[in-house]
């Protein structure tokens, strides 16, 4: 049993930087940890369905493979989590930011197994789902520094789910992958 209501509990525009607005906006849902666990399954299954081919793709050359923005995903809400269970705790030291592409180019992402890296999406996700649910009223409203930006627990889990939502319909949109029945385009 969760221990704050998520359900109508948007975070304020003053607990978060005004760069996670629209990664914020993008959460419609009247409650953020439902989304999560919509989105996990979605994505999850997702990823368990991908050709290698598919896993392999890239729009362009310069950008990064469909395994490759997964595993920013897996990477960004490993971050956003971590920073989240930090200032729940009461840290009051500044948490560092993180180079997207560089943690890309260290993940290892193309030489990782479909089910390795879909196996990794889910415990994270349902970790997460755990750790939020912990989170007393007090805790999900505290207030830290993460990248030189003012960010609430709460605002964290807006975010991780936006993040997520973004890179959703770029995979749509860019890639050809159709996340809205659970299945890749064939």
């Amino acid at each position: 049993m969760a221990l704050f209501d998520w359900k109508n509990n948007m975070p304020d525009p003053d607990e978060y930087g005004s760069f996670y607005q629209g990664y914020i906006d993008l959460i419609k849902s009247e409650n953020v940890l439902q989304a999560l666990v919509e989105q996990g399954q979605t994505v999850y299954s997702i990823i368990q369905q991908l050709s290698l081919e598919e896993a392999n793709y890239r729009y362009t050359e310069d950008k990064w493979s469909v395994r490759e923005v997964f595993g920013h995903i897996i990477d960004t809400e490993r971050v956003m989590s971590y920073r989240a269970m930090c200032i729940s705790r009461g840290e009051q030291t500044s948490l560092p930011g993180f180079d997207q592409d560089e943690y890309v180019r260290e993940g290892n992402f193309p030489e990782r197994d479909l089910q390795n890296l879909s196996a990794e999406y889910d415990a994270l996700r349902n970790a997460n789902i755990s750790l939020f649910n912990s989170f007393s009223r007090e805790q999900m409203l505290r207030t830290g520094v993460a990248n030189g930006n003012k960010v609430s627990v709460r605002a964290l889990a807006f975010i991780i789910a936006g993040h997520e939502r973004h890179h959703i319909t770029i995979l749509e949109d860019k890639y050809g992958l159709d996340f809205s029945s659970g299945r890749s385009e064939e």
